[in-house]
């Protein structure tokens, strides 16, 4: 059974609705289409003016998304080496107190009880936890501070380790405030987008039933007809730290979406190579002809990524 797939990211959305548009405004599309159109109360050339103003607004999602990015990378060239410091001191101080692990946890390290390190994936836990070890460091006499020979054997430092933590708060703040920015411009867009789409959906149901008997008829419009025996679905993936991913059988017009909280690396087929299509955490990216096989990239060292992608398979 033929099955219309209808993009979810708005560029995809937008290219098909402009080819729509496009063929509609011909004498052959417009008889086509026409009545369907008065019927439906369905003014095309209003819904072009909405899409120029949801392009404004998706103008605008982009760049404090990208800045958003941009902080969170420089947040993390901050904070990343402290937080390997922290490991390192953790696994010192283990041996040092070994068996009684249980004294870790006076030092804020979440110490279970066989005396395993959970460590948060969450920046603002992570912090709190480094924060309270460098009290603890602090409230414990230099003489007798275990720490103080491994930290002068490493030439590290727990104060320009929290001169980091400070700075690599403070890049937080503003990505978590552009990331905001990014959310209410991605409202403001879809408030004026979103009806346009409807309108996009009904014409693609009308076509479906005017050419049942030929179904691909409607690639002229610029839908995508999928007619697999299976219908397809969406795929949760992971990639692990600093690790790839082929997916294969990904629909053409479909949408892949990052639902990870780090960016993605998109490569065209099965190899490493070229320039990536960067995804951003949050963003979907349509998927177009020659992309039914990718391999995703996480360039994360600390986060597993994950994504959703309509695949047949």
């Amino acid at each position: 059974m033929a099955r219309l797939i209808l993009p979810e990211d708005f560029l995809s959305q937008k290219l098909l609705f402009n080819n729509v548009k496009a063929k509609a405004d011909t004498a052959t599309g417009a008889a086509v289409i026409g009545a369907f159109l008065a019927a439906q109360g369905i003014d095309l050339v209003a819904d072009n003016t909405a899409k120029d103003s949801a392009t404004a607004f998706d103008q605008t999602r982009s760049e404090k998304s990208k800045q958003a990015e941009n902080f969170t990378q420089k947040r993390d060239l901050k904070f990343d080496p402290v937080f390997g410091h922290l490991r390192d001191y953790a696994q010192f101080l283990k041996k040092f107190y070994k068996p009684v692990t249980s004294e870790l946890g006076n030092w804020g390290l979440p110490v279970t009880a066989t005396g395993r390190i959970n460590y948060p994936t969450e920046f603002g836990l992570r912090t709190e936890i480094m924060e309270a070890f460098s009290v603890k460091y602090a409230s414990v006499p230099a003489a007798s501070n275990p720490l103080n020979p491994y930290l002068a054997l490493h030439n590290y430092s727990i104060t320009d380790d929290m001169v980091a933590v400070t700075d690599a708060r403070g890049f937080h703040e503003q990505a978590k405030q552009l990331a905001k920015d990014a959310e209410d411009a991605t409202e403001d867009r879809n408030n004026v987008w979103l009806p346009v789409v409807e309108h996009v959906r009904s014409i693609g149901g009308f076509l479906m039933g005017l050419y049942n008997n030929n179904p691909k008829e409607l690639g002229n419009w610029g839908f995508v007809v999928d007619d697999s025996p299976r219908a397809p679905k969406q795929v949760v993936s992971k990639v692990k730290l600093s690790s790839q991913l082929k997916v294969p059988s990904l629909i053409i017009g479909g949408t892949l979406k990052n639902i990870g909280t780090v960016a993605i690396h998109i490569y065209k087929g099965a190899s490493v190579s070229g320039s990536p299509v960067i995804v951003p955490p949050g963003e979907m990216y349509g998927i177009a002809k020659g992309y039914s096989v990718i391999t995703v990239v996480n360039p994360s060292t600390t986060t597993t990524a994950v994504f959703s992608a309509l695949r047949s398979r």
